[in-house]
């Protein structure tokens, strides 16, 4: 199942759901229990983490934006 980031439109509470597809719409929040949610957009972390010897150089390399 995926995981969506989501934020309540009134008391702007951030939250992850871990749901169906065919459940995502049905979410509420979990601080206010309002119904008024959307989706956030964040970054994906893809090949690694910084500091583990994966080839990155930190912010200098020129094929990355600051790792």
């Amino acid at each position: 199942m995926p995981t969506y980031d989501m934020v309540c439109q009134d008391c702007e509470h951030k939250f992850t759901v871990f749901c169906a597809i065919s459940e995502k719409e049905k979410q509420v929040c979990p601080k206010c229990k309002s119904s008024k949610i959307s989706q956030r957009f964040t970054s994906v972390n893809i090949g690694g983490s910084k500091g583990g010897g994966g080839g990155c150089s930190g912010s200098s390399c020129a094929g990355c934006s600051g790792c």
